[in-house]
């Protein structure tokens, strides 16, 4: 660590299996060099639930456990804040602590992090607006959208991608891709239609039987749409041209993708995939569906991996299967991916830029703003609490079973 005064930061997440949390647990080791102590919290009884031991690490928090209420919620949160001297709080997708935004110290420098282009996304990032100190976009279509369509202002938003640890991924990074007799096709993520257009894997799929391509596809992951998509590739699991492999570790991913020679990437939207940027770390060349200012601003065409436009499942075969004739063509795009991936998405350089973005809010003045009276607490209008929060774990988990 440094020698600089310590500025400590409340991250609004929960130790699990996420993007969010990805994030977290990649930054803090690296933000704790410059002298920049990030906490993860977690506050009330939904949280509570969802936070899985396993995950957390000595900056992990977890308030009020057995609370549903939204006040005491917020409140156990801004009296935490104060307990623990926090200078910066980043509400990203928590509940208590967006609702908690207008109740925070005027000593507590308000910021946010957009992740996902979606509407309910964008929303929560301006959740507290009058308070944002900045407001921190990971890709260009994010940052985009946040000022075209959300009012945010552009002097305060600064766009920082996502970064990973490139270190579990140089053994995969060096090996050479493309030497066997068949192509080796990975995916990695959740198993979902939606979002991560997993359903379009077997048009692909049939694509590249009718090019005549030789591949096997492993498929990392679970997800509402697992079950149909195993019905739908049984012919190639029969014929060994598919494997699902389960939900992997993050200690087991780094060995799979060195195996990968094209990482398939299906999804409709995002904000900054890790999944991808752990692909390239890798050296697996990533075949993606473009979407625009994201994968477009990850990948460049032909040099460090293959973009076709979004659902185009034939042109993206064809990508796939040019690669699997001209092998040096994609041992080239291995390495070029790879070292694009360290330069542009390495957690160090993330970190040097939030905590040159945490020293410059913290150099200026304390915003004008007086906390708002308990008595006149509103939940956060952007983040609205449903019925399903109240929903026990054992019966929310019982209902998805029998979808």
């Amino acid at each position: 660590m440094t020698d600089s005064p310590t500025i400590r930061v409340a991250f609004g997440s929960v130790p699990k299996d996420g993007g969010t949390f990805t994030f977290y647990r990649n930054i803090r080791p690296e933000l704790l060099k410059h002298g920049i102590d990030m906490r993860c919290v977690s506050v009330g009884r939904e949280d509570a639930e969802l936070w899985e031991a396993a995950y957390a690490d000595d900056g992990c928090h977890l308030l009020v456990p057995d609370v549903s209420n939204a006040k005491r919620q917020a409140r156990a949160f801004v009296d935490w804040c104060a307990e623990e001297r926090i200078d910066i709080a980043l509400g990203i997708n928590s509940f208590a602590i967006l609702s908690a935004i207008p109740h925070l110290l005027q000593s507590v420098r308000v910021m946010s992090r957009c992740a996902n282009a979606f509407d309910h996304g964008y929303r929560i990032t301006m959740s507290g607006a009058e308070r944002l100190a900045r407001i921190v976009a990971l890709s260009p279509r994010l940052r985009d959208d946040l000022i075209a369509d959300y009012g945010a202002d552009p002097d305060k938003l600064v766009l920082i991608p996502n970064g990973h640890d490139p270190a579990p991924f140089d053994a995969a990074a060096a090996r050479v891709r493309g030497t066997g007799a068949r192509l080796e096709l990975g995916f990695v993520g959740r198993l979902e239609h939606g979002q991560k257009g997993v359903l379009h894997i077997p048009a692909i799929l049939a694509e590249l039987d009718a090019l005549g391509c030789d591949y096997r596809l492993r498929i990392a992951g679970k997800g509402r749409h697992g079950d149909r998509l195993r019905t739908e590739l049984a012919p190639h699991v029969a014929a060994g041209r598919v494997e699902f492999l389960g939900a992997l570790g993050p200690g087991e991913i780094p060995d799979l993708l060195g195996d990968v020679d094209i990482y398939l990437f299906t999804s409709k939207f995002e904000g900054m995939p890790n999944a991808l940027i752990e692909a390239m770390m890798a050296g697996a060349v990533p075949a993606c569906f473009n979407i625009e200012g994201i994968t477009d601003f990850m990948v460049d065409h032909d040099r460090s991996g293959l973009l076709v436009p979004q659902e185009d499942a034939k042109a993206l075969a064809q990508g796939i299967h040019g690669l699997d004739q001209d092998r040096d063509h994609l041992r080239t795009m291995s390495a070029a991916v790879a070292a694009t991936a360290r330069e542009r998405f390495s957690s160090a350089g993330t970190a040097r830029a939030y905590a040159d973005l945490f020293r410059a809010v913290m150099a200026e003045p304390a915003p004008e703003w007086s906390p708002k009276a308990w008595s006149s607490f509103t939940p956060d209008p952007n983040f609205p609490r449903t019925w399903r929060r109240f929903i026990p774990k054992a019966v929310k988990e019982a209902i998805k079973s029998r979808r």
